[in-house]
């Protein structure tokens, strides 16, 4: 994996736009980028690959990192919502790691209305509204 650099963006938008790229290709290059850290591009490469065991596992990454936007798109993908549990996990990661809007979108997926007021209250304080501005 050292010294084996990344695709450019164009090389990328083409292999995932091209109906002949081997799956066990994909899957390689969807670990690649894991290994960088580059969910995001993860996601595409697996998805292209339909590798919807290496999206589940990713999902637990996703959640880990406070990510509602990744864990929605796997979610989307895989056509399995988290569960409520999840979605509290997530929700409380996010808020440990300042991604209030996260934490709030997860909470409203684990209709879990405590929570939602908890950060409402903490996006409309005054410092939070320094930074948001």
């Amino acid at each position: 994996m050292a010294g084996k650099k990344l695709l450019s963006c164009l090389k990328k938008r083409d292999l995932l736009s091209s109906g002949k790229a081997d799956k066990s290709e994909l899957i390689k290059l969807g670990e690649r980028y894991l290994h960088e850290d580059r969910l995001s591009d993860t996601i595409d490469f697996f998805e292209k690959a339909e590798h919807f065991e290496g999206l589940i596992q990713l999902k637990e990454q996703c959640v880990a990192k406070g990510d509602y936007f990744l864990c929605q798109r796997i979610a989307k993908i895989v056509e399995e919502s988290p569960s409520s549990e999840e979605w509290i996990q997530l929700g409380d990661n996010a808020l440990h790691l300042g991604k209030l809007l996260f934490a709030r979108s997860a909470y409203q997926q684990a209709e879990n209305p405590e929570k939602v007021a908890q950060v409402e209250k903490l996006l409309q304080s005054p410092a939070q509204e320094q930074v948001l501005h």
